[in-house]
């Protein structure tokens, strides 16, 4: 599926990307107030020496270059976890970052207390100010080191408000409203390409009826190929059977056939030309004569007449005549030498006059 086309089913369900987006506006605005804000406070400590380490009436600014080993020691011992946890106990989500500031050459110390509500990121920061003193002033005590040589710290910069901070409440929010959003965008793809499956669908089986309903039954033959008789017969078994009797008489036996056939043709032809002849000469002969070859004539063809034009033609029809009957009753030819010849039992006559 091309992007094309995706954007033309989304276009057609057009509805369901505006419940989407009405679903991930609530939501969205659901997580905005659900999740509060994040508050930072930060200070800033530096580390000074003792009255007793620099000389009387000078600067003490000016010789904390030497107490940044100091500095690390404290930001360890500040930020053990379980330090951390003992300050931030019965405070849900705050978190505690304590480390030297690496803006600045000197031993400063920066503690950074993120909180969801502003009065636990004060009241948490206020306890590690107060932890940092009370870790320094111990670890000097234990080493026994007089008052007026002991390193004090001193709070350089202390939020008085909290900032909030949006990051995190932005990220929460604009995830949820993406998640609904292509939620909402693959819904409608899934329902696009439900409807157009079964609309195809719909479309091929009524293609399938309509062709079925075009084509013709095949279960029988077409009316027009039905016999007329009562058992039902079709044009097509008579056809069947007209080709299985032809197939009988091929082979030796329709060989011989048609050769008695072609036989019986010219003796016919050769007893209609005499048979005209004689015709001819009895006009001039005696009535016994004309009886005879009239009933000799009427023997061999009883339709036959006087008339010459009918005489003429007639050899050609009694010559298919003779081949139909040939063909439908034939002859063995070892009959057909038994049978006399008309011609000598009707014997020549000698024309009179």
């Amino acid at each position: 599926m091309t992007v094309t086309q995706t954007l033309r089913g989304l276009l057609r369900r057009w509805y369901i990307l505006v419940v989407g987006l009405v679903v991930a506006i609530a939501v969205a605005a659901g997580v905005w107030s659900a999740v509060p804000p994040t508050y930072t406070r930060t200070s800033t400590q530096i580390l000074l020496p003792g009255s007793g380490m620099i000389p009387s009436g000078s600067n003490p600014y000016l010789f904390v270059g030497g107490l940044a080993p100091a500095a690390d020691i404290i930001v360890r011992g500040l930020g053990s976890k379980n330090v951390i946890e003992e300050v931030v106990q019965g405070r849900a989500g705050t978190t505690v970052q304590v480390a030297r500031d690496q803006t600045t050459s000197g031993p400063v110390i920066l503690i950074t207390v993120e909180s969801t509500s502003d009065r636990d990121a004060a009241a948490v920061l206020s306890a590690m100010n107060q932890r940092t003193a009370s870790l320094l002033d111990s670890l000097q005590a234990e080493e026994n080191i007089p008052e007026r040589r002991r390193i004090s710290v001193v709070a350089v910069s202390v939020d008085k408000r909290g900032t909030a901070e949006q990051k995190k409440r932005l990220m929460m929010t604009g995830a949820s409203g993406a998640a609904v959003l292509a939620l909402s965008v693959l819904v409608a793809s899934f329902v696009d390409g439900a409807v157009l499956r079964r609309r195809r669908a719909r479309r091929a089986a009524q293609s399938d009826e309509d062709t079925a309903s075009d084509e013709p039954a095949l279960d029988g033959p077409p009316d027009s190929e039905k016999g007329p008789g009562p058992d039902g017969a079709t044009r097509s078994e008579e056809s069947a059977q007209a080709d299985d009797e032809s197939g009988e008489t091929s082979g030796p036996d329709a060989t011989a056939a048609a050769g008695e056939e072609s036989s019986k043709g010219h003796r016919a032809e050769s007893e209609e030309d005499s048979s005209t002849d004689e015709a001819s000469d009895g006009a001039d002969g005696s009535e016994d004569t004309d009886g005879v070859d009239a009933q000799s004539l009427g023997d061999r063809d009883p339709a036959r007449t006087d008339d010459p034009e009918q005489t003429a033609v007639r050899p050609q029809a009694d010559q298919g005549s003779s081949l139909s009957r040939s063909a439908a009753s034939p002859v063995d030819p070892a009959e057909d030498t038994d049978l006399p010849d008309r011609r000598g039992d009707r014997g020549e006559r000698a024309p009179i006059g």
